[in-house]
């Protein structure tokens, strides 16, 4: 089985992604993909230069799901998750393995303000005008870069994480009793 993420920022994707690890599945990270070739670019690793990165290769490949092509040479396990899908037609490439399920994970803008101020990572948006820029860039953002909100409506199953880790626990588990 091949479970996709995908979300918003800070809806608890990173939560689910660690859950899975813990039973036993293999983690991929579209993000990974994109440090490497952003690396190889010389550029500082950062939010806006990875969305930059991601944005230039589906450009320069015709937006044919190259980070999903390029994720998918990698896994070598039949029981793996992909985290951090943020364009269709890398779902599309996805769906390609019959085994493949997309799992969406949301929760309200201000929910999801206050998780990452409380995360504390670098490069994350301060200020919650600031979070609602980046938020509209990764939700709207057309011709082959950021389609968070169009993955979302492609997802098997939806995750709406409003509650504690506890309750988003229990709603993964509900999830993948349904898969097995």
């Amino acid at each position: 089985m091949l479970i996709g993420l995908t979300g918003t920022m800070a809806s608890g994707k990173g939560t689910v992604a660690e859950y899975l690890k813990n039973k036993g599945f293999e983690g991929y990270v579209f993000s990974d993909v994109i440090k490497e070739e952003a690396r190889k670019r010389g550029l500082e690793i950062t939010r806006e230069n990875l969305q930059k990165t991601g944005d230039a290769l589906r450009k320069e490949h015709k937006n044919e799901g190259i980070l999903a092509k390029k994720l998918l040479l990698k896994i070598k396990s039949d029981k793996a998750f992909v985290d951090g899908a943020r364009n269709a037609d890398e779902i599309h490439e996805l769906r390609k393995r019959k085994d493949f399920v997309l799992i969406a994970v949301d929760a309200p803008q201000k929910v999801r303000f206050e998780r990452l101020k409380s995360r504390g990572r670098s490069g994350d948006p301060k200020t919650f005008e600031d979070f609602k820029k980046l938020d509209d860039l990764e939700n709207k953002k057309l011709g082959g870069g950021q389609e968070i909100n169009k993955c979302m409506a492609l997802a098997d199953h939806k995750i709406e994480n409003t509650g504690d880790v506890k309750e988003l626990i229990a709603k993964i588990e509900k999830i993948l009793s349904l898969l097995e």
